[in-house]
């Protein structure tokens, strides 16, 4: 299983803050069956500078690339970054930005109001040949009022994230958005966004084997298939996705 959205790297953003936190944390990882890591680091274009933002990313690389006892893990990896939402990725370098060797882009939205211009920016990163990845999209208040805004997204070529814990929290409504997503296939990959080992640890594991139990085996195969496919690069498959309906109050 790959995992491709984590803050593992230590000491750059919200996530681990040292290096034996980003050891604890891989040691979780190794636990819970992962085998390939995507490293995303939290980036926002407008507030700090993107040579500066890669510079950190790289020192932080090396300190726990360098640490006694990470190559015994056995984790392969690749750079990337969650990139917070904002028209000017229209006008960046966003080659630099995107998952290391690959042409797959990880990006955040705000949680409650919805952005002008997501289409635009979306349209534009897809038309230079880079597909977005839409992170944890169970968090979007815009979203689960209305998943057609989400339908709309993936129909253009985006990619939708959602979380592990998300999936696993069935009695909150972003365990039952996440579920819903996949179910249509509106959400096409689950990784952790693990921080800590203690308060946002890694579990896919869990989230993998629910989706297996609620959706069947077929869920749970495609959604590992498609986060082997971003990793290597691969053409991903587009789903069929049905366009939700509301029907008496509930989108079905």
């Amino acid at each position: 299983m790959i995992d491709m959205h984590c803050h593992i790297l230590p000491g750059i953003d919200d996530g681990a803050q040292t290096v034996e936190d980003s050891l604890a944390l891989l040691r979780a990882e190794k636990e819970q069956e992962i085998k390939k890591i995507v490293f995303t680091p939290h980036f926002n274009p407008e507030r700090q500078d993107m040579d500066m933002f890669l510079e950190a990313r790289e020192k932080s690389w090396e300190a726990l690339r360098q640490a006694d006892g990470f190559s015994d893990i056995g984790i392969d990896t690749k750079l990337g970054c969650e990139v917070f939402f904002t028209m000017r990725l229209i006008e960046m370098d966003i080659s630099k930005l995107a998952f290391e060797n690959t042409r797959y882009i990880l990006i955040e939205f705000p949680t409650i109001n919805r952005p002008y211009g997501i289409t635009r920016t979306m349209q534009n990163i897809l038309g230079r040949g880079y597909t977005p990845i839409l992170a944890h999209v169970e968090r979007y208040e815009y979203f689960t009022d209305d998943p057609v805004k989400l339908y709309d997204l993936v129909s253009l070529g985006c990619i939708a994230q959602v979380n592990a814990a998300a999936v696993v929290n069935t009695s909150h409504m972003r365990g039952v958005n996440a579920m819903q997503y996949i179910n249509w296939e509106l959400a096409h990959i689950i990784s952790s966004d693990a921080h800590s080992v203690d308060r946002r640890p890694p579990n896919t594991k869990a989230a993998y084997r629910l989706v297996e139990k609620k959706l069947g085996s077929q869920y749970k195969d495609w959604l590992i298939k498609n986060t082997r496919d971003i990793f290597n690069n691969r053409y991903f498959d587009d789903p069929i996705i049905q366009k939700p309906k509301k029907l008496l109050g509930r989108w079905r």
